[in-house]
This record gives structure tokens, sequence and C-alpha cells, in this order.
């Protein structure tokens, strides 16, 4: 892994605005450590791995093409379930909502 869990949000952003680090890469490690910590966290109900990374790919072509979105632009983020979201479960941890 390269640690980029170590940096703050503001350094992330712009490593990648510079291009010196992928929003894949950003999202390819940060689901590493999903699988790596959930099974003792349990914080994570609904992975959408495929989603986050197509949405990456999609980020790192706009930055590459000059179109850079502002400090979030390509950043992954996770919703806590209780927030209805187009296309996906949302549970609000009640096992009558499954």
């Amino acid at each position: 892994m390269s640690n980029y869990n170590r940096l703050s949000i503001t350094e992330v952003s712009k490593l990648m605005r510079e291009q010196k680090v992928s929003s894949v890469e950003l999202v390819t490690e940060c689901l590493e450590r999903i699988e790596q910590l959930n099974p003792q966290l349990n914080a994570f109900i609904t992975i959408t791995a495929d989603q986050a990374l197509k949405e990456a790919k999609i980020a790192d072509t706009e930055i590459k093409n000059g179109q850079w979105k502002g400090p979030l632009h390509g950043i992954p983020i996770g919703l806590k379930d209780m927030f209805d979201t187009a296309g996906i479960r949302t549970t609000a941890a009640f096992s009558f909502f499954k």
C-alpha cells in the first residue's frame, strides 16, 4: 500500500490535481483497506466497488483533460446507509429493509 491514508484530504487532492496520484489508485487502496478492516469493524454494509472504480476512471480522464472540478474531484467517499442513493440498496442497518 502507498499509505495515502496517512495524508490529509487536502494533500491527496493536491497530488490528484498534479496527476501524481490517480483516483483509480486511491479508490483501489480504499477498497483494499475496506476488505482488510471491515470484517472487524463492520463499518460498511454495501460496497459499490465496480461503480467506484468506473467513476474513478472518469475522474482521472477529466483531470487529465484539464477539467478539474475542485478539491474533492476524484476523492472516494462513503455514505451512511441511512441516505437513499439511486440504484443502491438502503437498509439504515435494519434487517427489515434488507
